[in-house]
C-alpha cells in the first residue's frame, strides 16, 4: 500500500503523528516508514507509549501549543495525524504565555467548556490556520478500518434487539457530544461512555454484573462514530483489550460502525474474540435506525 491517490505522498509532504495514548500511533508509525515515508512522532506526555521514541521524535505538552508548531516547522512537516487517547484535558491554567498561546486562549477556553467533538474540531481549525493539513489515522493506514459484516464469531439472531437498542443510544450519545459507546442487555441500555473511556465503562458493567445489578446474561457493546464527527480525529477504536473487557463484564458481542472504526491489530483482535467466544461486527448504523 502506498501513498496515492487524493492524498499521494507529494501532497503530504513530510506526516507527523501526534501521538496520544494506545497502539494506533505505533502501527501508523510502521506504516508510514513501509510506505517510504519518514515520519515525525510527536508524544505527548503522559500518554504516548515510550516504544515511540525509537523513532524521530519530540516530547511535548498540552500545554505548550506554541513550542509544538515551531517544532513542526522546524522538522519540515507538512501534514498531521492526531490519534490516541489523551488523560484529561489541557488545563488553561499552566499554558505557557507566547504569541500562539494569546491568540488561541479564548476560543480553547471556549472549546474547552463544550465535549470532545467541539474541542477537537476546533483544534483541527487552529492546526490549519497554521498552514499544516490534517487528515485521518485511516486516510494514511486504511487497512487499520474496520469492515462491515462479521469479524469475529456469528452475531445471533436474539442479540438483534439489543443491537438496535444500542445503535438508537449510541446516536443520541453521540448528538450529545457525550461519548461514543453503549452496552445494551436485552433492550435496556445499561452503560453509557463517558470521560472514563470505553475500558473504564466495561469495568463499571463488570462490576454492576457482580453485584447482580445486571442478571440477564448476555448483552452487546455497541461504539460508533458521533453523527457530527469529524473523521479526522477520533473515531471509534477497538483493540483486543476492548475484546478482553467486553468478555470479563459478561457481554456476547461488539458491534461498530463498518468502515468508520480503527480495528487495532486486526487478526490479534480475531483471536482474542475468539478465545474469549465473544462475536464483533461491522455495521452500517442506518439498517438499524430504520427498521
Amino acid at each position: 500500500m502506498s501513498l496515492t491517490g487524493t492524498h499521494g505522498e507529494a501532497a503530504l509532504g513530510r506526516v507527523a503523528i501526534v501521538a496520544g495514548g494506545g497502539q494506533v500511533p505505533l502501527h501508523l508509525a510502521r506504516s508510514l516508514k513501509a510506505q517510504g515515508q519518514d515520519p515525525f512522532v510527536v508524544m505527548l506526555a503522559g500518554n504516548a507509549e515510550p516504544a515511540l521514541s525509537s523513532w524521530p521524535h519530540v516530547m511535548v505538552d498540552t500545554a505548550e501549543p506554541g513550542r509544538l508548531l515551531r517544532i513542526l516547522r522546524q522538522a519540515g512537516v507538512n501534514t498531521l495525524v492526531l490519534v490516541g487517547s489523551v488523560k484529561g484535558r489541557p488545563d488553561i491554567s499552566r499554558f505557557r504565555p507566547d504569541l500562539v498561546t494569546l491568540r488561541i486562549i479564548g476560543r480553547l477556553a471556549r472549546g474547552l467548556a463544550k465535549g470532545d467533538d467541539a474541542l477537537l474540531r476546533m483544534i483541527v481549525e487552529v492546526i490549519e490556520e497554521y498552514g499544516f493539513k490534517v487528515v485521518g489515522a485511516h486516510e494514511v493506514a486504511p487497512d487499520l478500518l474496520a469492515p462491515f459484516g462479521p469479524i469475529a464469531g456469528t452475531v445471533p439472531k436474539s442479540e438483534r434487539g439489543a443491537i438496535k437498542e444500542g445503535v438508537h443510544a449510541a446516536t443520541i450519545l453521540g448528538q450529545l457530544d457525550a461519548g461514543q459507546a453503549v452496552v445494551v442487555v436485552g433492550h435496556r441500555a445499561v452503560a453509557l461512555e463517558g470521560v472514563e473511556g470505553t475500558d473504564a465503562m466495561l469495568n463499571r458493567v463488570a462490576d454492576l454484573r457482580a453485584s447482580g445489578r445486571i442478571g440477564r446474561a448476555g448483552g452487546v457493546l455497541v461504539k460508533l462514530k458521533k453523527p457530527q464527527q469529524d473523521e479526522r480525529v477520533d473515531l471509534p477504536t477497538i483493540g483486543v483489550a476492548t475484546v478482553e473487557n467486553a468478555a470479563a463484564a459478561g457481554l456476547s458481542g461488539i458491534i461498530v460502525q463498518g468502515e468508520a472504526t480503527l480495528l487495532v491489530d486486526a487478526q490479534a483482535v480475531r483471536s482474542a474474540a475468539e478465545k474469549a467466544g465473544v462475536f464483533i461486527a461491522g455495521i452500517n448504523p442506518e439498517e438499524y435506525r430504520h427498521e
